[in-house]
């Protein structure tokens, strides 16, 4: 298969998913109202404050901390202190990129069908023949945002917290809607 070929079925497969997404059923859609969507966008401004690779790394060891067994499915991360993982590469590359996805997310709340079709090639690639990542694995991530969302910003509420819960269920159902599609089935361990 030539580069031009494959270039062609990503953009087909990615077509493809936003136009599945459009179609779906609405309880299968984010549906956000205007203030929801503010309320998002000023919420993670705040809380990044212009160092999201810094808040990405925190919400990467608080869910170490909170869920030990996470840490196995990175090899970077088993039996690495907090310092060790900031001066190892491949630990910030990965926290980089998924911060980038998930302000990628909140820039595009209007537009989520923007964002579906990389949310489920991200889910594909952690799929059994990827990174093998269980999908129960997922929503652990967004707890431990949360948690320091709770921590870290002095206006902090139920509703902000159900709020962020809804959105990052989103994005995780949709990573594994593609880990089934893409990845060769859900993750296992």
């Amino acid at each position: 298969m030539t580069d031009y070929d494959h270039q062609c079925e990503v953009q087909l497969l990615r077509l493809y998913e936003r136009v599945s997404y459009l179609n779906s059923h609405k309880h299968d859609q984010l549906e956000l109202t205007n203030n929801e969507q503010m309320t998002l966008k000023l919420t993670w401004n705040a809380w990044v404050g212009g160092d999201a690779t810094k808040k990405g790394l925190e919400m990467f060891c608080r869910m170490f901390e909170n869920h030990k067994e996470t840490k196995e499915v990175f090899d970077f991360a088993k039996g690495s202190s907090v310092q060790k993982m900031q001066a190892e590469a491949r630990v910030m590359f990965h926290v980089t990129r998924v911060m980038q996805m998930l302000t990628k997310v909140i820039q595009n709340l209007d537009h989520l069908e923007e964002c579906v079709p990389e949310l489920r090639q991200l889910g594909g690639r952690h799929g059994v023949c990827g990174y093998n990542v269980p999908p129960t694995y997922f929503p652990h991530l967004g707890e431990a945002m949360r948690q320091l969302m709770s921590k870290d910003l002095g206006t902090w509420t139920p509703a902000h917290n159900a709020l962020w819960e809804r959105t990052y269920t989103f994005i995780y159902t949709q990573m594994v809607k593609g880990e089934k599609a893409y990845g060769g089935g859900a993750g296992k361990r």
